[in-house]
C-alpha cells in the first residue's frame, strides 16, 4: 500500500523545471560584469582614436595644398621657393633659395632626414619655418624626372603627435602621401 501512494505521488507531480530567481540573479551579475569590462574597452579605443581621424584629416588637406602648389608652377621652374611658404614666391625672405621643381636626387621620404629645399613644417594651418621647432606635422615633397617629359610629384605630411596608434610591434603616426605626374606640353 504503501508503495502505492508513492507511485501516486511521483505521478501526480509534474516535473516543472526553470530557473530560480538566485540563479537569473546571479546570471544577470556575471552578465552586467561582463558587459562593463567591454565597455572599459569601448572607452579606451574611442579615447585612442579621437585624434587619430582628425590628424588624418589634417595630414590629407596640407598634402594637398602643397601638391596644389607644386602643380602651379611651371614644368620648367628650378628657382621658386616652395619650401616653407604659404605663397609660390621667387625670393622669399627668411627661407633657403627656391628649387621649384629641380629634380630631387632621391625619393625617399623620412621626416626623420628630410631633403634641403624639399621639406617645410606646420603647425595650426600655419606653415611654421623650415625648422622642425614646435611643428605639429612635417610636409616632404620630391620631384622625378621621367624620360618621357612628364615630372613625378610626391608629397608626404606626417603628424608629430605624441599620440600614436599602438600596433604592438610599432607606435605609427598618421600620415599622407600623394602622387601626381606633371606634363610638360612644350615638345
Amino acid at each position: 500500500m504503501k508503495m502505492r501512494r508513492i507511485l501516486r505521488a511521483k505521478a501526480g507531480k509534474r516535473n516543472e523545471g526553470g530557473f530560480s530567481i538566485l540563479e537569473a540573479v546571479f546570471a544577470s551579475f556575471i552578465m552586467i560584469v561582463g558587459i562593463g569590462g567591454l565597455m572599459a574597452l569601448f572607452t579606451i579605443a574611442v579615447v585612442k582614436n579621437a585624434g587619430q581621424g582628425d590628424q588624418a584629416t589634417r595630414c590629407t588637406e596640407y598634402a594637398q595644398d602643397k601638391m596644389e602648389q607644386l602643380l602651379a608652377l611651371s614644368y620648367t621652374d628650378t628657382t621658386s621657393q616652395v619650401a616653407g611658404a604659404t605663397t609660390v614666391c621667387a625670393t622669399c625672405t627668411g627661407y633657403a633659395s627656391g628649387a621649384g621643381l629641380t629634380p630631387t636626387a632621391s625619393c625617399n621620404l623620412t621626416p626623420a632626414s628630410p631633403a634641403t629645399n624639399y621639406v617645410d613644417y606646420v603647425s595650426s594651418g600655419e606653415v611654421v619655418s623650415t625648422t622642425a621647432t614646435g611643428a605639429l606635422y612635417v610636409r616632404e615633397w620630391c620631384v622625378q624626372s621621367n624620360s618621357n617629359n612628364t615630372k613625378t610629384i610626391t608629397v608626404t605630411v606626417t603628424s608629430q603627435f605624441t599620440t600614436t596608434i599602438n600596433t604592438g610591434l610599432q607606435s605609427m603616426f598618421p600620415s599622407t602621401t600623394l602622387i601626381a605626374v606633371k606634363q610638360s606640353y612644350n615638345n
